[in-house]
């Protein structure tokens, strides 16, 4: 099985120790290193060149949030997964938007742990079952769902494919069409839907009980 390089952040030695401790049983997966804030993040990152980074989202000196952008701004191959205790539909929109692959609650298991890395790694989005069903508790209380909602069948196709982890690359190849189209669809998607995430998009359909195959 093919080795993967994680970089754990988080400002609390004790979550860090914790993580690595979750992971010492699946030895195709090695932590290479830690950093307590978002600023050493981005220094580790840079040194290490790790395949996915664990990040928390409140740290002192840079948050999560900004030192997933700067890592991103530097490496577009890897894969962060925004690892922390809120389940705020803002938080994980943030995550999301600053670049990061997925998003997972602290008191998930060894084995929720790994795949998540494995997926993020493999190029799908990981998101914990709890934060999407927060985000769609959130959406209902904010507004009623609409009735319909008319989605032409390509862009059901690829609101399925969302859903169920693909990224862009994946869709295109699997419809046979391209990236850019790919995007092309999500952007009227998320304008139909309401809604200015993947995350976002996959918890409105869950609420709306979209039948997207």
């Amino acid at each position: 099985m093919e080795e993967i390089r994680v970089l754990i952040v988080d400002d609390r030695p004790i979550f860090r120790a914790g993580a690595q401790g979750m992971l010492k049983d699946y030895r195709h997966i090695v932590v290479v290193g830690e950093a307590a804030n978002g600023l050493e993040a981005v220094q580790k990152a840079r040194q290490l060149k790790p395949d996915v980074i664990l990040m928390d989202i409140s740290m002192p000196e840079m948050d999560g949030v900004r030192a997933t952008e700067e890592i991103m701004k530097e490496r577009d191959k890897v894969a962060i997964i925004g690892l922390t205790v809120s389940d705020h539909e803002e938080d994980v929109t943030a995550m999301l938007q600053a670049g990061a692959s997925g998003y997972l609650l602290k008191d998930s298991g060894p084995e929720d742990l790994a795949r998540a890395i494995e997926d993020a790694h493999a190029g799908r989005t990981p998101l914990d079952r709890t934060v999407v069903r927060r985000m769609v508790e959130q959406l209902a209380a904010r507004r009623p769902p609409k009735l319909t909602l008319e989605l032409a069948p390509r862009e059901k196709a690829v609101l399925g494919l969302v859903i169920r982890g693909y990224p862009n690359k994946a869709i295109a190849q699997a419809l046979g069409i391209s990236e850019s189209t790919v995007k092309t669809h999500l952007r009227e998607i998320f304008t139909k839907m309401e809604v200015d995430s993947r995350a976002a998009a996959a918890a409105r359909a869950t609420q709306l009980g979209l039948d997207v195959g």
